[in-house]
């Protein structure tokens, strides 16, 4: 090993495969082990190392502890107006990656965190994330990051909490988040484009002068008014502002990005939402992802598989509490859009893209509303390679509602109502795209049926489904397959 890694080091045409051993360090840790096993000379030297190897990666008690110790007295909850808040989560991750250096022992750190997730505060399950996040970026190659944020009525989260009490200072956090992220990878850059999806607040602007008197860097504003005034080809169907919800806006910033070369950088195009919901310096996860594969053309920041954490009000709860919407959503999706893989989170505001993917399927995006995203993502299923050109990373994400547009509670209403509509919008969505692409995928025969009662549902009635159907223990049932005859049964 020794003489392999010194040639290595010695020859330059082998850079990229010394700085993926340094980054991991792994010379360290064959040094570690050598010395262990010369300081034991074990009968069974293999078996010795093997043995070390895996307790290599996993974190002892007294790591554990003193991981959590500083955390004791932090809410379980994090507050994302609390700029002090933010200092603690940054300063944590820092910390983390000075005491464990390696990718695989700051998953460690995660993994350990996980089993006591609910116990433990959101800020330190965040700063693990962010810490493994920054370690996998700097053994990526040279990428270009353009990070794409959709605008509409954010005057008051734009400001700071002194401004306003929802204020979470957005353009100046989420400008910290990538810059400490791309402090580990220098050869590499980002950009950050907010595009005015025809705010009757003029968000564009207000964030146009924040960025200009903050110094914001690498941060500017597009307006969805400029594609339709000048006829942006693939967005003449857009007649009005107003056509477009989210949608119209986040798919003309991904094609405008698109449009620039970045000479010796992989091109990798982001989007996610102006809240500070999905922590942007996470990003190493989605560019280590795609740029590990040649075939992996997008990678979604993904809440609830294996290792993501949903966290609200009430801290690290690990999904949200509508646990029967959640596992009834993923059978809607297995059922109706079985290209999308296996992945459980379609609706995530934090998902990445390699630009010859954009090029290729932008031009036939053509929701323009909320559920934009899972259009895009069946479009790159369909059009770029099928399951392997999709990727997922579970993230830490940081439930933000009192700004919301997408979910608006109406004082003295039910909670659930909302919730209930939400989710039967999605899958009257999911409905129409399975009809679009009803040729181009295999749909299980026997589904039909199922996929056509789904179609004669009311809101009513799917409200009355999901407020019957017995409640699930802890998490959602996912993969459960519901019959029509249980689901009639909740009508």
């Amino acid at each position: 090993f020794f003489s392999t890694y010194t040639a290595l080091t010695k020859m330059g045409t082998f850079d990229d495969d010394v700085q993926y051993l340094q980054s991991h360090d792994v010379p360290g840790l064959f040094n570690d082990l050598m010395a262990a096993l010369l300081a034991a000379k074990p009968n069974q030297p293999v078996a010795f190392l093997s043995q070390k190897l895996a307790d290599s990666v996993k974190l002892t008690p007294e790591e554990f502890e003193k991981v959590v110790a500083p955390h004791r007295e932090e809410p379980l909850a994090l507050d994302l107006t609390d700029a002090a808040a933010w200092d603690r989560v940054y300063a944590t991750a820092d910390n983390l990656i000075k005491d464990f250096k390696t990718a695989d022992k700051l998953r460690a750190v995660e993994n350990a965190l996980l089993e006591k997730q609910r116990e433990l505060p959101t800020c330190i399950h965040l700063s693990a994330k962010l810490a493994t996040s920054k370690v996998l970026m700097a053994s990526c190659p040279p990428v270009f990051v353009s990070m794409i944020v959709a605008m509409y009525g954010e005057a008051n989260r734009m400001c700071t909490k002194q401004e306003h009490q929802n204020g979470e200072n957005f353009l100046w956090n989420k400008a910290r988040e990538m810059t400490w992220l791309f402090e580990a990878n220098p050869k590499s850059g980002w950009e950050i484009l907010y595009v005015d999806d025809g705010c009757p607040k003029d968000s564009g602007k207000l964030a146009t002068e924040r960025i200009k008197a903050k110094g914001i860097k690498n941060s500017r504003v597009l307006y969805l008014q400029d594609a339709i005034s000048k006829q942006e080809p693939h967005f003449t169907d857009i007649k009005d502002t107003k056509d477009s919800q989210k949608g119209g806006a986040v798919v003309y910033g991904m094609w405008e990005a698109a449009k620039v070369a970045h000479p010796g950088q992989q091109h990798i195009i982001v989007f996610t939402d102006a809240d500070l919901a999905a922590n942007l310096s996470q990003t190493g996860f989605l560019c280590h992802n795609l740029t590990s594969s040649t075939a992996r053309m997008s990678c979604v920041g993904s809440r609830y598989d294996e290792g993501g954490i949903f966290c609200n009000e009430k801290g690290a709860m690990g999904v949200t509490k509508n646990f029967e919407l959640l596992a009834m959503r993923d059978f809607h999706k297995r059922t109706m859009l079985p290209a999308l893989g296996k992945g459980r989170d379609t609706q995530c505001g934090f998902k990445a893209f390699k630009v010859e993917a954009v090029k290729k399927v932008v031009p036939h995006v053509t929701d323009r509303k909320f559920s934009f995203d899972m259009q895009l993502l069946m479009l790159v299923a369909l059009d770029c390679g099928g399951e392997s050109a999709m990727g997922s990373e579970p993230v830490v994400y940081v439930d933000s509602l009192a700004e919301s547009n997408f979910y608006q509670q109406v004082p003295g209403q039910d909670p659930m109502l909302e919730s209930y509509k939400s989710y039967f919008n999605m899958m009257n969505r999911m409905l129409g795209l399975y009809d679009l692409f009803k040729s181009r995928q295999q749909v299980d025969p026997a589904a039909v049926p199922t996929i056509e009662f789904f179609r004669s549902l009311t809101l009513e009635q799917f409200s009355k489904i999901m407020g019957t159907m017995p409640r699930m223990n802890g998490k959602p049932d996912w993969g459960r397959i519901f019959t029509v005859e249980e689901i009639r049964q909740w009508m």
